[in-house]
């Protein structure tokens, strides 16, 4: 265990990372910028706000795309075409985008658009990235029930009935990837899901080794926290970075209370959960604080739980 505190720490000051609401985040090593998942077109009065109001990058190396939800992918064409950055991102959302490029007659962008392949791995500034296919949420029935009950209440614009069709016909049926990045040096490694997962399927065995896990919190959900519990028994992280909890699409979503997962997943895992301030900078040695301050309390033997298959 100590090793493995020690590799954290040895690459901490060389990662820093910000999160920009949903599952947006901005990671910066080495010179490159990586987003993932990036969402700028935030709503003004998603809460909490951003500092400043808007989230602009003014440049990316990469941008990683975990599935095609309309807060994960529906600003990544526009940012790539402004950055000229490389995008990385599942087949179907590749073969949709090259069509389009190739119909208007931008044949020329299209090498930069890249689909991720079970098994392979792209090096990104000394990071190494693999992708693992997951499932994806079904939450089409979720959101139409929402905004239903938001227009009986006469809560719901037409801006946001917009949202609510946006939100449910982004890709009902879409392919969804995790991503296990490693630092190529130390072997130091983040698993991140943009979206939420029943299930990762095609891990090796024993699967990966993961120091930090980022985990989607959701809301409404009836089997969602008992699958994360069972993926974070599977995986066995240092850390829980918890991610999606924001209110970014008033009415339609609320913020999500973090201490109640943070409790669950510390009692019946025995792994702390990192919350991450909105658009602040951190660096693996913060999430290596909060593991280190864990493993210097007395521990409970972890309840047993559902493992993911």
């Amino acid at each position: 265990m100590t090793s493995r505190v020690r590799r954290i720490g040895a690459i901490s000051e060389g990662v820093w990372l910000r999160w920009f609401g949903v599952a947006s985040f901005e990671v910066s090593h080495d010179g490159r910028v990586l987003l993932l998942d990036p969402f700028v077109s935030r709503p003004l009065d998603a809460h909490p706000p951003l500092p400043g109001g808007r989230w602009a990058p003014e440049h990316a190396d990469a941008i990683l795309v975990t599935h095609g939800h309309h807060d994960h992918y529906s600003d990544v064409p526009d940012l790539a075409r402004r950055l000229g950055a490389t995008v990385y991102l599942p087949s179907d959302l590749h073969m949709q985008q090259s069509l389009l490029l190739r119909v208007t007659g931008r044949n020329d962008e299209e090498a930069r658009w890249r689909p991720w392949t079970h098994g392979g791995r792209v090096e990104l500034g000394g990071l190494v990235v693999e992708a693992y296919p997951v499932h994806r949420e079904e939450r089409q029935a979720r959101w139409l029930g929402r905004a239903a009950q938001q227009a009986l209440r006469r809560r719901l614009t037409l801006r946001g009935l917009a949202d609510a069709v946006r939100l449910t016909a982004a890709h009902p049926l879409a392919q969804s990837v995790g991503l296990h990045i490693t630092h190529a040096a130390t072997g130091a490694s983040l698993f991140f899901l943009g979206g939420l997962t029943r299930q990762v399927r095609n891990l090796p065995d024993p699967p990966p080794s993961v120091d930090v896990l980022a985990l989607p919190l959701t809301q409404n959900s009836e089997w969602w926290l008992d699958d994360a519990v069972g993926l974070i028994l599977l995986l066995r992280p240092r850390v829980v970075l918890v991610h999606h909890h924001d209110d970014w699409c008033p009415p339609l979503t609320r913020r999500v209370d973090v201490a109640g997962f943070r409790h669950t997943v510390e009692e019946r895992c025995g792994v702390p959960v990192f919350e991450p301030s909105l658009g602040a900078t951190f660096t693996l040695e913060d999430l290596l604080g909060v593991a280190k301050r864990n493993s210097q309390r007395p521990q409970q033997a972890p309840r047993a739980g559902r493992s993911n298959g």
